[in-house]
């Protein structure tokens, strides 16, 4: 006896092994839509990203003006610090204080003493040898001459000579500090004379010039505290103030 087997198709898309044709077209416009879309995400962050990167580029940062005696990027003594302060961290514990009187004539005639101090100290790095002066200003005296110890003397300038190491090949020159520290760290000076490249903000002056091939002179100026001197000297010697600490002193008179 002969069983012959017929083999019916059945219907339906989830018995298929390979999947329609219809099913696979679908699948593959899905695709090319991804890719697409992935495409246009990439061009789109790259576009912001080259956008970005060129507007950084086109701005140059640029340092403050220092506010205070700094090295290596840290303030150890802003304007205004009392001469014992500083000498706390100074690393030379062998300064020597030098106290001296800076005469000035006022516009009234009067001829009065500016108290200062400076302390002077060398440090040496790798490929400079730097001496640096700290300048204080007792403005208080001009007040009181009762006020003349070390804790009223203030910060008011500093000065640096820096000297440049024997560095073999390439050797520095003092006109690669300008060009690649100076302009490069505080951009445009706001005046040079044609000696001082000078930098000015708010509160201080910053000032650098070459004095040779291998050294160069930085001064710095505390603004705040040359106006704090001015505004002594004119409430203690102008017109106004002689007639102002005149009615002060009357006004323990019984007459």
């Amino acid at each position: 006896m002969v069983i012959l087997s017929v083999i019916t198709p059945m219907k339906g898309d989830g018995l298929q092994l390979f999947g329609s044709k219809k099913t696979s077209e679908k699948a593959s416009s899905n695709k090319s839509e991804e890719r697409r879309t992935n495409d246009e995400m990439t061009e789109d962050y790259s576009s912001t990203e080259v956008t970005a990167r060129k507007n950084i580029e086109s701005v140059i940062p640029v340092k403050r003006v220092p506010n205070g005696w700094v090295f290596r990027d840290e303030l150890l003594a802003p304007w205004e610090s009392n001469l014992p302060a500083v000498l706390s961290i100074i690393p030379d514990t062998t300064v020597e204080v030098v106290y001296h009187d800076d005469n000035r004539t006022t516009r009234e005639g009067f001829v009065l003493p500016i108290k200062r101090a400076s302390v002077e100290f060398q440090y040496t790095s790798r490929l400079t040898h730097e001496l640096i002066m700290l300048e204080f200003v007792n403005v208080d005296f001009i007040y009181s001459t009762t006020n003349n110890n070390d804790s009223h003397f203030i910060l008011e300038g500093i000065t640096k000579k820096i000297k440049l190491k024997d560095t073999g090949f390439p050797q520095l020159a003092s006109s690669d500090i300008i060009k690649h520290k100076v302009l490069m760290e505080y951009g445009t000076p706001k005046e040079f004379d044609g000696v001082w490249h000078i930098y000015e903000d708010n509160t201080s002056t910053y000032k650098v010039r070459e004095l040779d091939e291998r050294n160069i002179k930085v001064e710095l100026k505390s603004l705040k505290v040359v106006d704090k001197l001015e505004k002594a000297i004119d409430d203690t010697y102008s017109k106004q103030g002689i007639e102002y600490k005149k009615r002060l002193m009357v006004q323990g008179i019984d007459i």
